[in-house]
């Protein structure tokens, strides 16, 4: 979101939105969340303070506000990953949850009921939604989640909001957000509280919360509590030349700083433009940073990740991104500004996506959900491709690691030309269900080919392998049952001949 590309409105503009219709049954239970927005059950409270509990991120004290002063006990760590609950109706993990103008989204649990965050939209400075699960049916709510801005603040631009539950039995919301100072052209980043979920928040008045002038301001606020109770707030720093993602520690109460910012990770070779939208976690015994890459109105825009093992690095990146344009397929462009939910059943990965190019700098982005995976330290995302390359499978009978200069990473497995020919390929799966299994081979003999495919020694299907050109590769795709964890995913030759190149599972 670097300064200069980002103009007002620049979530979608002056336009209208269409609004999902709700089942009968979900707007009672939605109702039902509402009714106890000012009495939250603390029970519901976790790791970071949010309820439901949202991934390592921060809450507010017992009563917290501007004036409070006595010390808080620490939050409680989040709690273990267990199995994904109720996926609602129609549900994709490709498709939007929230289909127009709901950008930079943030989610959080209160009362049984699912509230969502957004960047301005033409209708509110914060627009707000709620579902009564995290794949929805999500129903935007009337008014505006932001009550005012504070008095340094210009209307129009105020972005990437995050928003944080209080603690068991305390009934304080608190916001961060970035907004434009209104005299100079720069972004900063203010704090604001609530006793509901739903707001309206109200701003701290005074000076921003984060604003470093030298650095062309700062946006994109993201909140992360250690397991010792210590706050911390990551944001980017915006000039573009400068642009780099900081990490600042807070006072126990989540409103001022206790500490001077330090940098945690800039751009690298290879990655678009520059980088922003922290998001930070802690998953098999390691810091796992994500952040987004490039222009967010340009089909470029994706999301990566980072890991250490301290909160103030190094970080080492992951090789190329988890999310992008490409790795969908195009069915979701430009997935970015992610944010993770830690529910009871298991975690989320939220994130917008481009769903209209409005000209120039200003997009219609929608808001996606996806059930997100760990294998260790290691993110895995439902609806996000993850590719296995075939050699480096467990290869059995005569299939053997072969160069192929023109496969995916320069070799392949084969050739299945004999009987007892098989590749056995662990997968991953972040939840149970039906996976699409998509298999890159070449078969260049003269007829076509058949393997036989398994899922953890069980439900043997044949697969059919066309004829290819000499020096040509294609692929197949078949629907399986995978379990949560990992899976072990078998090729066995039938008849005919062929190469596998890798497998990739979304």
């Amino acid at each position: 979101m670097d300064l200069r590309a980002r103009g007002p409105l620049s979530s979608g503009g002056p336009h209208g939105r269409a609004v999902a219709p709700v089942s009968a049954l979900a707007a009672l239970v939605v109702l039902a969340g509402l009714a106890g927005l000012h009495a939250p059950d603390p029970g519901l409270a976790g790791a970071d303070g949010r309820n439901g509990p949202r991934a390592g991120r921060p809450a507010p004290s017992a009563g917290a506000s501007a004036g409070a002063s006595r010390t808080p006990a620490p939050p409680v760590p989040s709690p273990a990953q267990t199995a994904t609950p109720f996926t609602a109706p129609g549900y994709s993990p490709v498709k939007p949850v929230i289909g127009d103008y709901f950008a930079d989204p943030t989610v959080v649990k209160a009362a049984g009921t699912y509230y969502a965050y957004g960047t301005n939209s033409p209708d509110a400075m914060m627009p707000v939604a709620t579902a009564p699960s995290p794949t929805g049916p999500w129903t935007r709510r009337p008014g505006d989640g932001l009550a005012r801005l504070p008095a340094w603040a210009a209307s129009g631009w105020t972005w990437a909001p995050e928003v944080v539950p209080p603690r068991p039995g305390g009934r304080t919301y608190l916001l961060y957000f970035s907004a434009r100072r209104n005299d100079r052209d720069m972004q900063c980043i203010g704090v604001a509280t609530s006793t509901s979920p739903a707001g309206p928040f109200v701003p701290l008045d005074g000076e921003p919360l984060v604003c470093p002038t030298d650095l062309g301001g700062a946006i994109d606020p993201a909140s992360y509590i250690a397991e010792d109770g210590t706050r911390y707030l990551l944001y980017k720093t915006d000039a573009r030349s400068k642009a780099a993602i900081h990490l600042v520690r807070l006072t126990a109460d989540g409103l001022r700083l206790a500490g001077p910012p330090k940098r945690i990770l800039g751009r690298g070779a290879g990655e678009p433009v520059l980088v922003e939208a922290p998001d930070l976690v802690r998953r098999g015994g390691k810091y796992v940073l994500f952040y987004s890459a490039g222009w967010y109105f340009d089909s470029s825009y994706q999301t990566r990740y980072a890991v250490a093992s301290s909160i103030e690095g190094p970080y080492e990146k992951a090789a190329g991104p988890l999310l992008s344009t490409g790795g969908y397929g195009g069915r979701v462009r430009g997935p970015g500004s992610v944010d993770v939910l830690a529910d009871t059943g298991g975690d989320y990965l939220v994130f917008h996506g481009i769903r209209q190019r409005l000209g120039g700098s200003k997009v219609n982005r929608g808001m996606y959900v996806a059930a997100l995976g760990w294998d260790g330290a290691r993110p895995v995302v439902r609806g996000a491709p993850v590719r296995y390359e075939a050699e480096r499978a467990r290869l059995n009978g005569c299939m053997t690691p072969l160069r192929r200069p023109r496969a995916s990473g320069g070799r392949a497995a084969g050739p299945s030309g004999g009987p007892g020919c098989s590749v056995d390929v662990a997968v991953f799966a972040p939840v149970a269900g039906r996976y699409s299994v998509r298999i890159q081979y070449a078969n260049w003999s003269r007829a076509k080919a058949r393997l036989e495919v398994t899922v953890n020694g069980a439900a043997p299907a044949p697969l059919g392998l066309r004829r290819t050109k000499k020096g040509s590769w294609t692929s197949a795709t078949v629907q399986r049952d995978l379990s949560a964890g990992w899976n072990t995913l078998g090729l066995r030759r039938l008849d005919g001949g062929g190469q596998i190149d890798y497998v990739e599972v979304r």
